[in-house]
């Protein structure tokens, strides 16, 4: 039963990061004011959303890296969600933020963590 668990929050895991990417995209398209700037949006904010991501190793936080990388991985699904609210897709909002909560929810229930052992 663990395992299946462990299957389907990688799966919820793989729809949140979709759903972040989707949710900066769309909101870049949709703040842009002409078609290159629509375009210039629609890409650089999704990279801009999971380099902020990517950049930070809390590998070295000592005891304090686990709990960074959940408020840095809930503070960009926030924001996600935020952008999807804002772009006038409140369904979506919601979505996104319930995927979040109960992937990081199933994370530690499982007794996994978001940072893998170096």
């Amino acid at each position: 039963m663990v395992s299946k668990l462990r299957w389907i929050n990688v799966a919820l895991r793989g729809i949140m990061e979709a759903g972040i990417v989707l949710a900066f995209a769309y909101w870049g398209y949709h703040i842009g004011t002409s078609t290159s700037t629509k375009i210039i949006l629609t890409i650089s904010l999704p990279l801009m959303g999971f380099g902020f991501w990517g950049a930070v190793d809390f590998h070295q936080a000592g005891k304090m890296a686990e709990p960074l990388r959940l408020t840095q991985e809930l503070v960009i699904s926030g924001l996600a969600a935020i952008a999807f609210y804002v772009s006038g897709h409140h369904t979506l909002c919601w979505i996104l933020a319930a995927l979040s909560i109960v992937h990081h929810l199933l994370v530690y229930s499982l007794g996994d963590t978001l940072l893998m052992k170096k």
